[in-house]
């Protein structure tokens, strides 16, 4: 039953992180009057794909923090590992590119 928990906030982990890097980019879009795909194709080409999944990981505090105020420890546990590998993952990238 742990393990499924575990799965769970991971599942929910990469998805906050997904929606928050899409509504950033909105956002952003929004504000330089730009479109999306203008954003998504100048943050990848000029390596700051990185820094933009950074801001949109951040989404992962409100589901971490949900899961701890509902004692849902395992599935804040799963999200607590999605954050971990993103931050390994933009540190490796950051140093490699």
């Amino acid at each position: 039953m742990k393990n499924k928990e575990i799965i769970i906030g991971i599942v929910v982990g990469l998805l906050s992180t997904c929606v928050g890097t899409v509504l950033y980019l909105f956002y952003i879009a929004t504000q330089r009057n730009a479109t999306f795909d203008a954003i998504w194709d100048f943050a990848i080409s000029t390596g700051q794909i990185s820094s933009v999944v950074v801001y949109g990981a951040a989404l992962n505090f409100l589901a971490f923090f949900g899961f701890l105020k509902f004692n849902k420890e395992a599935r804040a546990k799963g999200v607590l590992i999605v954050t971990i590998i993103t931050a390994i993952l933009v540190l490796s990238h950051k140093i490699l590119f």
